[in-house]
């Protein structure tokens, strides 16, 4: 009879849980749409907790020769990041003349932003299992804009929350997923370790969303949740930003991609700090300004080359991505622009003139700056800095390049009116002995000549 009670007084604490669902709808732009709906159950044999899983993804229907119904892939995953996330990737041609489900794969990385590869007992260690249940494609019926093919796919992740790398907290009220869109890439072959192509850089091409994973769990399991598009349905225990109740603050934020935040760290200071430093230090017009200039210069080189050491030892490929190709790049030329620099202070001491290694100099510095700005922009946004940062950045960057502009005429136009001054001197100098110190007699003229040695050496 005790018992009896105590089951009906958990009853509604156990019916309380209900699946968490997040769909992002952009069909209607052309861009990635998707919903995901999952269950967690405490397995009492394995004292872990699975995943029920149900990803459903539309896609237009091709209208014209050059669109295929086969283009792209839609992935979801686990985890704050690319690196050590649980990945569950979907892609296939529905219009395939042997009408094959679409394909379901599981995929992860392993260290960096790379390509997913499939997961291996190793990933696991034995403590996880994922099988997909079933895959599918339907046709909805509807206006032109509004036809679309749906993948649907099932899938059971066993131990999920034994996951040995991103955390998976069947505790978490704000667990962090990610997802990315690709909308190009023939995907005709049905393998499941089709390699994939780079989703878009750009907002709209990858994202994060959060769950609300505890009060999606119960301890008894009710087979896989359905998605359903009902406007207030869809999404449920889910948002885009982290919700009330989450404690990843900003120092467990920080220790979530340490290598990442360090990279980040070394790079901004290098090129929204120190070089623009540099380059007004040495229009500062004082007479330590060339000391000032390459200690500042010497430094922002040697942090830039610690973010170039970091990104390389957190990715699998220096070559996955155009901001990662264009680092390379710019990093490279740094040992050149110092070069260059050296060259030109040993010339100029020597000559007191610019010559074509001063205007590479220049030239080259300039076009370092603002590459590294640039790709500061593309960094940010590869790392999921929302709008409003990405933004901010900029402004910063536009009053920087402003600053450094203004610095750099003001210190010309102060060249410019020393050297007329300078000129006008001279040309004084010049006519007073011109009209006064004529001589008279050969004595008065090696006495001229004299002065005029003396005068020409204290100049």
């Amino acid at each position: 009879m005790l018992l009896l009670l105590l089951s009906l007084l958990l009853l509604p604490l156990l019916a309380s849980a209900s699946p968490s669902q997040y769909c992002l709808l952009g069909l209607p732009r052309a861009e990635a749409d998707f919903c995901i709906a999952l269950s967690l159950y405490h397995n009492h044999s394995s004292s872990a907790h699975d995943i029920y899983l149900s990803l459903s993804v539309r896609r237009p229907v091709g209208n014209s020769s050059s669109s295929s119904s086969a283009l792209g892939w839609t992935a979801v995953g686990a985890g704050p990041k690319m690196a050590g996330s649980l990945m569950f990737v979907l892609y296939g041609d529905p219009e395939a003349s042997d009408s094959a489900g679409p394909t379901l794969s599981v995929r992860t990385v392993k260290t960096g932003h790379a390509r997913p590869v499939l997961i291996t007992q190793e990933d696991t260690k034995s403590q996880l299992d994922v099988r997909v249940a079933q895959t599918s494609w339907t046709k909805t019926e509807g206006a032109e804009s509004s036809s679309a093919y749906v993948a649907s796919a099932s899938a059971v992740c066993y131990g999920c929350s034994e996951w040995p790398s991103a955390e998976i907290s069947p505790k978490s009220t704000s667990q962090p997923w990610i997802w990315a869109w690709n909308d190009h890439q023939d995907m005709k072959a049905f393998a499941a370790d089709q390699q994939l192509e780079m989703h878009s850089l750009v907002d709209g091409g990858y994202g994060h969303f959060y769950v609300d994973m505890h009060s999606a769990t119960s301890h008894h399991a009710d087979g896989f949740p359905a998605i359903s598009y009902e406007k207030d349905a869809q999404n449920v225990g889910t948002s885009d930003r982290p919700m009330t109740g989450s404690k990843t603050g900003l120092w467990q934020k920080l220790l979530s991609r340490p290598l990442a935040h360090l990279h980040g760290f070394f790079m901004m200071t290098s090129f929204l700090l120190l070089f623009p430093l540099g380059a007004v230090a040495i229009r500062s017009g004082s007479d330590k300004a060339f000391k000032h200039h390459w200690a500042v210069q010497a430094i922002a080189t040697a942090s830039a080359l610690s973010g170039a050491v970091t990104a390389i030892i957190m990715s699998d490929s220096v070559f996955a991505s155009p901001h990662q190709i264009a680092g390379l790049a710019i990093v490279g030329l740094l040992p050149l622009q110092a070069l260059l620099g050296w060259r030109h202070h040993m010339d100029f001491i020597r000559i007191f003139r610019r010559t074509w290694i001063s205007y590479a100099h220049i030239a080259l510095g300039f076009t370092i700056l603002v590459s590294g700005w640039a790709n500061v922009l593309a960094g940010l946004l590869l790392y999921g800095l929302g709008k409003f940062g990405i933004a901010l950045v900029a402004l910063l960057i536009f009053a920087e390049a402003g600053g450094v502009g203004v610095w750099s005429y003001l210190a010309a136009r102060r060249r410019a009116l020393t050297r007329g001054r300078v000129q006008k001197e001279t040309e004084s100098s010049a006519a007073y002995f011109a009209l006064e110190d004529i001589p008279e007699s050969d004595e008065e003229e090696e006495g001229a000549e004299e002065r005029g040695l003396m005068h020409k050496r204290e100049e």
